[in-house]
């Protein structure tokens, strides 16, 4: 028997990536499968971003670059952080990596150990918690109510805080439940932050897809967890460069110097071409991302009308950011369906990709069995093709 780490041995599949393999493996095959389970802007990158890669490409930068990005990129990172979210940084308090995912899993593997917690407020990215258990340290899950709208509360931060703890990760807007944490809200939670001084990971790829109000930034609203905090993101999903693998993390200067170091032996520097290409994306004109934004806009409001009309389906929170929906599927699961309880998300989102052909994610993955996860980054024609179908089913489900 083939004996691997035993971290990695433990190590469960991406939830989200496997669900979008699945489907693009029946399409492939033939099947008229509708995927509503990627993570993926459905947009093209904008042509002022492809152009400076070819220019890129045409001046020959298709070297080595410093592991932790060029000077370019960091200057621009820089110019984005305060732009965007009135955060002064240095250039040498800064990097990019090989995506956000990168990025996050060097930051979570340099800054926690053996022994260690960190907590996790869920429903939560299906990442987080493998990435904290491969470091060695253990993640401490803490539910979200639906009824104080997917968001931690302070009175919760608290409790969940022990000797153990050594950091949070915050995710606003929220994959996958679309929830913003709004000021009044980060300022309770920072007044428990700041006393305990643990590490503060914010994760804010989704910053700019939200759907009423900016999402404010906990580090300017409290400076004092610049600190003991990380900026992290990515440019996937604003500027739709999913495939071009540029992340950012932003943080005290000894921390970044120790993530370079790791990603100087883990990986090197990220694409060189989508450095030269990212540099534009966040120092160029920013009239595409609010083009995209209005677009996902428009589908969150279709999305919610019709998951609210599905038999056995309850959302009852407006997804106030990022592109998805995270409806409760509770009077579902009880059902039998050909012999058998459905159980749980994943036991709908296998039945609705065999009987419907649509791809979602059950809530298992995300911390949360009696949800799925609909993303809406597809064209509204896919969206209402997959409704119909989703419907027809779960009528079906429920007549038995």
């Amino acid at each position: 028997m083939l004996k691997l780490n035993r971290r990695v041995a433990a190590l469960r599949p991406s939830a989200t990536m496997a669900a979008e393999a699945r489907a693009t493996e029946l399409k492939e095959a033939g099947a008229d499968v509708i995927s509503l389970a990627a993570g993926e802007p459905d947009f093209d990158t904008p042509e002022r971003i492809k152009e400076a890669a070819r220019r890129a490409l045409a001046a020959g930068q298709t070297k080595y670059t410093a592991a932790s990005g060029t000077t370019a990129l960091k200057q621009a990172i820089c110019y984005k952080l305060k732009r965007d979210n009135g955060l002064e940084y240095e250039a040498a308090e800064v990097m990019a990596s090989a995506g956000g995912k990168q990025g996050a899993f060097n930051v979570i593997a340099t800054l926690f150990d053996e022994g260690d917690e960190v907590i996790i407020p869920t429903p939560a990215w299906v990442s987080f918690a493998e990435m904290v258990r491969l470091s060695g340290a253990q993640p401490k899950l803490v539910r979200a109510s639906q009824d104080h709208g997917f968001r931690l509360s302070a009175a919760q931060l608290r409790s969940a805080i022990s000797a153990r703890t050594r950091g949070i990760i915050i995710n606003s807007p929220c994959n996958p439940t679309g929830a913003v944490y709004r000021e009044e809200h980060l300022r309770e939670l920072s007044r428990v932050l700041a006393e305990s001084g643990i590490w503060v990971l914010c994760d804010d790829v989704y910053e700019h897809m939200t759907y009423g109000g900016s999402a404010p930034h906990l580090f300017r609203i409290e400076p004092r967890l610049r600190y003991h905090g990380i900026v992290l993101n990515s440019l996937s999903k604003t500027y739709a460069m999913t495939g071009w693998r540029v992340g950012i993390v932003a943080g005290p200067r000894e921390v970044i110097q120790a993530v370079a170091r790791l990603q100087g032996q883990n990986s090197g520097n990220p694409n060189s071409i989508a450095q030269a290409a990212a540099v534009e994306a966040l120092k160029g004109p920013q009239d595409e991302v609010a083009t995209m934004v209005a677009e996902f806009h428009k589908r969150r409001d279709y999305v919610v009308e019709r998951v609210r009309a599905l038999p056995g389906f309850s959302l009852p929170n407006l997804p106030e950011g990022a592109f998805y929906a995270f409806p409760e599927v509770s009077p579902l699961l009880s059902v039998k369906w050909k012999g058998a309880p459905i159980g749980d998300g994943d036991g709908l989102a296998r039945i609705l990709l065999d009987e419907a052909q649509v791809a979602l994610v059950g809530g298992n993955d995300f911390g949360a069995p009696e949800h799925v996860r609909i993303s809406y980054a597809t064209s509204m024609a896919n969206l209402q093709k997959a409704f119909d179908r989703i419907e027809g089913v779960a009528r079906r489900i429920l007549e038995g």
